[in-house]
């Protein structure tokens, strides 16, 4: 419910309060009210204060769910079956993640909003995002959290702690910063592309994203049992696995290595018999590739096993 301290009218100096429905108040800065079409009746309001800054979106409870809720749903469930998991993440289980941060960022406490920043693969560095809690296991109710797409980008790479030195640096050089208050897209606006958990790559055509290199383990390890495959087939099928777009793999590094095979090659070494690797898989042979350059082949290492692949569990709460 809305809960305001003293009256709205005397000034931006009012800090008013907003309690989620766990009875969690959360601070909103220099508040603006603006009427909306309908509002979650989990949040009984009829006008909604908005941060300052903030674009409004829709809570993922609608009747239909707004789309880029349907859309993250649709992307954690094709992302579990890439990776070889039953698991059904649902749209209840998207609505427990929101209700649990109280429809802001559960690492940063932002509001989630869909500004556009620039033209890359991830223009909304503020829309809510999935993150898994443990990479190794599925989409599911109590391994997921929703975070800003940039908070996520960043976790991914570095983990929970540089992000948070960093927040602390800019608060401490810069204060409190708030943009003008601007209203949020309508679902025909908003692209199709929904943040979950990604590795971004600089390349000649700008940063794109790719699974985490751990997602792609079980899918390596099950072509292997097949028997010995060359790198450009593990590359090719995964590609396909993944939906790895012409574009996406055709996104060179500076060392002119294409962006997509050079993250597969880097988890075959993660899975290979050497000092960084687990020894799930031996590389056996080099050849010549049809398109130049050498290519490896691999196969499951000798004596080793690969696990069942992940069961569908049973949904929390």
């Amino acid at each position: 419910m809305l809960t305001l301290f003293r009256g709205l009218s005397d000034g931006p100096a009012v800090m008013p309060r907003i309690t989620s429905p766990g009875g969690v108040q959360r601070p909103l800065a220099v508040p603006t009210l603006l009427p909306i079409k309908r509002c979650s009746s989990k949040w009984n309001c009829t006008l909604q204060l908005a941060v300052e800054g903030s674009m409004l979106i829709d809570p993922p409870d609608g009747s239909p769910p707004p789309k880029w809720a349907r859309t993250l749903v649709n992307a954690a469930n094709a992302r579990n079956r890439a990776r070889g998991s039953q698991e059904d993440f649902l749209m209840s289980d998207l609505e427990a993640a929101w209700e649990s941060c109280g429809g802001c960022c559960a690492v940063s406490g932002m509001p989630f909003d869909f500004q556009v920043v620039g033209d890359g693969q991830a223009r909304r560095p503020f829309a809510p995002s999935l993150d898994r809690i443990d990479r190794h296991k599925p989409y599911q109710r109590d391994n997921v959290r929703l975070v800003t797409s940039i908070a996520n980008f960043a976790m991914n790479a570095w983990g929970d702690e540089p992000l948070h030195q960093l927040a602390t640096a800019l608060h401490q050089k810069y204060g409190n910063q708030t943009p003008l208050a601007v209203r949020g897209p309508s679902d025909s606006d908003l692209d199709n592309i929904a943040t979950i958990d990604a590795e971004r790559v600089e390349t000649d055509e700008g940063i794109v994203s790719f699974p985490p290199r751990p997602d792609l383990y079980r899918p390596i390890l099950d072509l292997l049992q097949g028997g010995p495959r060359s790198s450009r087939e593990i590359e090719n099928a995964l590609a396909e696995r993944f939906g790895i777009t012409i574009f996406m793999r055709r996104a060179m590094q500076r060392s002119r290595c294409p962006a997509w095979r050079n993250h597969v090659a880097w988890a075959l070494v993660d899975l290979s018999r050497d000092s960084r690797g687990t020894g799930g898989i031996e590389r056996i042979e080099s050849k010549r590739a049809p398109d130049g350059g050498s290519m490896g082949i691999y196969r499951l290492a000798r004596g080793s096993s690969v696990p069942p692949s992940p069961s569908r569990a049973v949904s929390s709460g």
